[in-house]
């Protein structure tokens, strides 16, 4: 039975991973083949999936309600809105747009690192042994991937560098900022509300109609996986899974997101990777395991929602 179970974690984390991978990959192809921008489709992302997880949570009596009357929350709801969800989904995607969806998304892993460095800075705690690994790792692995080892040259462009570097900031900004939230209301509340207000934002920035792209079944299709199954899907397998197993475990299959991401962007999509980009992936790669294997600050919980 305790086999089953963990089994079963295991299963819905990797396929959550998985599926944030592969979105990153799809919205790469819509780029590539039509007009869609990144505001467009964050703001599509963002609106389809505040919409289902208004739903999921109502079928399944979640308390969406109580926040409602503590104005402080629904002020921190906001913060979390504008300086961690919206900033993670939109520079995510601009990384994806920049370059592919293998860099946009190894880059955005460098996450946890940013998070060591932020309780550095502002609280004054020295790093851990794991977390100094991690660090050099990550620095060393993003110096490969974006130079090739020569630090004259650039092999990605400067804003695919930037938009990166900041997909990764604003994936730790992502984590820490609705900490307190999430010791008081359900994940799906918090998150189910933050979803619906980014995606209003960015729709009126850009309405959903203010872009024609050829509705064909393969471009609703591709949408609808950005939406379905790399958003809603993604993060409910995510939240089942802590069910099964240790937030710890589910951080380490958190790899299954580049690797898929990479993986069809190489094959499927014609992005170039060679080994110094693969070297570089690695190291960027293995500071999870690092972090996860030291009990660093950035274990992933169902506080965490990105994405990624």
């Amino acid at each position: 039975m305790q086999v089953s179970r963990e089994f079963k974690g295991i299963f819905l984390a990797s396929i959550s991973a998985t599926f944030w991978g592969i979105s990153g990959a799809v919205a790469q192809t819509l780029f590539d083949t039509t007009d869609i921008n990144s505001i467009w489709l964050t703001g599509i992302r963002m609106l389809g999936a505040g919409i289902a997880l208004l739903l999921v949570s109502l079928l399944t009596h979640v308390d969406l309600w109580s926040i409602w009357r503590q104005p402080r929350d629904l002020l921190q709801i906001v913060a979390y809105t504008l300086l961690g969800l919206m900033p993670v989904q939109f520079t995510y995607f601009l990384a994806v747009e920049a370059s592919n969806a293998a860099t946009g998304t190894i880059l955005q892993f460098m996450g946890p690192v940013f998070i060591a460095l932020w309780m550095l800075v502002a609280h004054r705690q020295l790093p851990t042994r794991a977390e100094g690994l991690a660090i050099i790792c990550a620095l060393l692995g993003s110096f490969l991937l974006v130079t090739h080892g020569n630090p004259q040259t650039l092999v990605i462009s400067v804003w695919a560098l930037i938009w990166g570097l900041l997909s990764g900031v604003s994936s730790a900004t992502n984590t820490l900022l609705p900490t307190k939230l999430l010791t008081k209301y359900d994940p799906m509340t918090v998150n189910t509300w933050s979803m619906l207000l980014g995606g209003i934002l960015f729709n009126i920035v850009q309405p959903v109609w203010s872009i024609h792209i050829p509705l064909t079944m393969l471009n609703i299709s591709k949408l609808t996986f950005v939406v379905l199954f790399g958003t809603l899907l993604a993060f409910l397998f995510f939240l089942q899974s802590l069910q099964y197993i240790r937030p710890t475990v589910v951080s380490l299959l958190d790899a299954f997101e580049p690797l898929s991401a990479t993986i069809i962007a190489v094959v499927l999509l014609g992005v170039s990777f060679g080994w110094l980009d693969i070297l570089g992936s690695v190291l960027i790669i293995s500071t999870v395991f690092i972090l996860a294997i030291g009990q660093g600050p950035n274990d992933r919980t169902a506080e965490n929602f990105k994405q990624p």
